[in-house]
């Protein structure tokens, strides 16, 4: 099945499509000094939550890059009240920002879309203004497992934030989710998928549905929530 539509279907009842909480993602707003006049890139903004909520408060211009229309159609639903949000259908990785012109570069969850963690960051610092803020969540590892799998799993929070920091961006901030956060999440898709999958008994794509959320909610039992977490990073772009 078209990857876009079950992720529409997963997380069809969550407005943050990340595992952390709005009071945890608030934070933002002070280690990004969010005030009036910014330009604001977000990549792979998903229903685009984290810059709504600024564009309700402040005259932000923020772009939204996103290959998902219905989550575009859901971050467009209501015209924020102060500041002016557009957004970009299709690969973030064919996006191509004027350098050093954002004063804030946001990827919660979606540096696959630029080639994966290390390549988003480069991506990104080309992309912000001097001084301006860096900001990454994605998985972390929390505990290498006593057994080698092979399988391939993300760098521990050392390791991240050594990558930021080699890219051109100090480190001001972490923000890590919690077991529980993550547990949220998790539970979230999967009761939605299999809400789904009970309402569409006939549909085409139910048995595609079913599968992946059995494959999904399985990784998560077994090595997301013993080994992992998820941790946003705030980075501040060197002048140099």
């Amino acid at each position: 099945m078209n990857s876009s539509d079950y992720w529409a279907i997963a997380e069809a009842d969550i407005d943050i499509q990340n595992p952390v909480t709005d009071r945890k993602l608030r934070l933002l707003d002070d280690f990004c000094d969010i005030r009036d006049g910014l330009r604001v890139l977000d990549v792979g903004c998903g229903k685009a939550w984290v810059m709504r909520q600024w564009a309700e408060r402040f005259t932000i211009d923020g772009t939204g890059l996103e290959t998902n229309p219905k989550f575009i159609e859901a971050a467009k639903r209501k015209p924020p009240a102060s500041g002016k949000l557009q957004f970009i259908e299709g690969p973030a990785e064919k996006f191509r920002p004027e350098p050093a012109s954002y004063d804030v570069v946001l990827c919660l969850g979606a540096a696959f879309t630029l080639g994966g963690f290390v390549q988003a960051i480069e991506w990104m610092t080309a992309a912000a203004k001097p001084g301006g803020a860096v900001v990454i969540g994605d998985l972390t590892l929390k505990h290498r497992p006593a057994v080698n799998t092979h399988q391939h799993l993300p760098l521990d929070a050392i390791e991240m934030l050594g990558v930021v920091q080699r890219h051109g961006a100090e480190v001001s901030a972490l923000i890590s989710a919690s077991e529980a956060d993550f547990e949220r999440y998790a539970s979230h898709h999967r009761h939605a998928t299999l809400r789904w999958a009970r309402e569409n008994p006939g549909h085409a794509d139910h048995d595609a549905v079913l599968d992946k959320s059995n494959a999904d909610w399985g990784y998560y039992l077994r090595t997301i929530r013993p080994l992992m977490g998820w941790t946003v990073y705030v980075g501040r772009k060197t002048d140099q």
